[in-house]
C-alpha cells in the first residue's frame, strides 16, 4: 500500500511540511533509490521498526480519532 502525505501526517500527527520532511528522512534512512518518489507501508515498518499489520492498526486508529 503506497503511503500519501495526508497518510503521513496522521501517523507522526504532523504538518504537510514535516509529513513531507518526513517522507524524505525514509527514502534517506532505507537507502532507497533517489528516482524514487512512493513510500510503501512497508517502509514505514521497516522504518519505525514495527510490523506492517502494527502500522495500519495505528493508521486506522489516528484516522478514527482524527475523523472523530
Amino acid at each position: 500500500m503506497e503511503l500519501t502525505i495526508n497518510d503521513l501526517e496522521i501517523f507522526y500527527n504532523c504538518s504537510k511540511p514535516t509529513a513531507i520532511h518526513r517522507k524524505q528522512e525514509i527514502i534517506k534512512g532505507l537507502k532507497l533509490p533517489e528516482k524514487k518518489k512512493r513510500v510503501l507501508l512497508v517502509h514505514l515498518a521497516k522504518y519505525e521498526g514495527l510490523t506492517v499489520d502494527e502500522c495500519k492498526q495505528a493508521l486506522k486508529l489516528f484516522k478514527a480519532v482524527k475523523t472523530g
